[in-house]
């Protein structure tokens, strides 16, 4: 039986583009289009693309 090649995981943070806040953290697999957060800092809404 063969085994699966799971993907190396890559953990990485998403920042404000205004105020450079850490905001999320993603890995290399995830696919967002569309998630808007607001910053808990300078409190705009960003949208999310990775």
């Amino acid at each position: 039986m063969k085994r699966l090649q799971k993907p190396p995981l890559e953990r990485k943070w998403y920042y404000c583009p205004y105020c450079h806040t850490k905001i999320v953290v993603y890995d290399n697999t995830a696919k967002a289009k569309g998630l808007y957060i607001k910053c808990r800092t300078c409190k705009k809404e960003i949208e999310i693309k990775l």
